[in-house]
């Protein structure tokens, strides 16, 4: 089953989180080993849980073969 790391509007790479969290940097940083691969959901704008899942979840493949 997909999990939110494998969906398209899952956003765990450590310089977008930074620019995304305003005051992070000043916290610590987003590649501290407490965030682990958590991330942030496009869709929800909120922090989820890699491992995470809901009903809106869509695949990155599902996602590039779409027609938009």
């Amino acid at each position: 089953m997909t999990r939110c790391a494998e969906c398209r509007w899952f956003e765990g790479r450590a310089e977008r989180l930074e620019k995304a969290i305003g005051g992070l940097g000043v916290l610590s940083s987003a590649t501290a080993s407490v965030r682990g691969d958590d991330g942030l959901c496009g869709l929800h704008d909120v922090l989820v849980a890699s491992i995470g899942r809901c009903e809106r979840l869509l695949h990155r493949a599902a996602a590039a073969r779409a027609v938009i």
